[in-house]
């Protein structure tokens, strides 16, 4: 369920759900990790510089994917308004409808809002990290999907290679956070395509007559809360799986090949 925050646009109330696009072009994370490193020729200062512009590219693109997650979701229920109107309109037997979608209606434009500010605060945050604009980080890439046994060993033994005694506190440190977002992560894919399987339900249920635009919005609602804590604790998984890199030696290393 790794890809359930990326669906399609909705095409109208009785289709597809919420799902945030994604463009060509800039640069991709480790690229941005590796100029990062160069920044700073202290190995030390280098090490926490790192773990912070990590934590800051999880916080952009998160950010990024909760915005258009939640303009996505705004643009649904004004056309629930829109065919709620209609049907008052048409003298039909929904005349309170559009009154009952007014607080989705509110809702999601105020979900929208402040997902615009939080996706400001991360662009101005990565800037800080890593003295590159927004727009220089790719659109085209999603958070690092979980660590398999294999990679979480190697970046292990990459640590135990390069790793100093004074860092072995923070690299377990790490690998204990990295359990604990991972295990988030788990619990949030569930109640995500919980929402989900409502949202697809409701949605069918109106296309027979068996539910309403206040059933549909609901649902909406709910799967806009499952994803957007779903894209959250990825977000979290991410910066931890960034540090851990970090820690290991792995970018410091390949940001000296190169």
């Amino acid at each position: 369920m790794h890809a359930a925050p990326t669906a399609q646009r909705i095409a109208s109330p009785a289709k597809t759900a919420p799902r945030v696009m994604a463009a060509q072009g800039g640069l991709r994370i480790d690229a941005v990790l590796a100029h990062v490193a160069r920044l700073t020729p202290d190995p030390t200062g280098a090490r926490r510089r790192l773990v912070v512009a990590a934590e800051a590219c999880a916080c952009l693109v998160a950010a990024r994917q909760r915005l258009t997650l939640a303009l996505d979701v705004q643009q649904g229920i004004e056309r629930l308004m829109q065919l709620a109107g209609g049907r008052e309109q048409a003298r039909c037997q929904y005349l309170s409808e559009r009154e009952a979608l007014l607080p989705h209606q509110g809702e999601t434009r105020e979900r929208a809002a402040q997902a615009m500010v939080e996706w400001r605060d991360a662009g101005q945050a990565f800037t800080r990290a890593t003295h590159l604009l927004p727009t220089q980080l790719s659109h085209d890439i999603t958070q690092a999907p979980a660590l398999n046994p294999g990679e979480r060993q190697a970046l292990m033994q990459a640590y135990v290679r390069s790793g100093s005694p004074a860092q072995a506190g923070d690299f377990d440190e790490a690998l204990g956070r990295y359990a604990a977002a991972h295990r988030r992560c788990e619990d949030a894919i569930d109640l995500a395509l919980t929402a989900r399987s409502a949202r697809l339900k409701a949605e069918s249920d109106l296309r027979t007559g068996q539910s309403s635009l206040l059933s549909v919005a609901n649902a909406w609602l709910a799967e806009l809360a499952g994803v957007d804590a779903l894209l959250v604790a990825e977000a979290r998984r991410g910066a931890v799986h960034g540090a851990l890199r970090v820690l290991s030696g792995d970018i410091l290393h390949q940001a000296s090949c190169e």
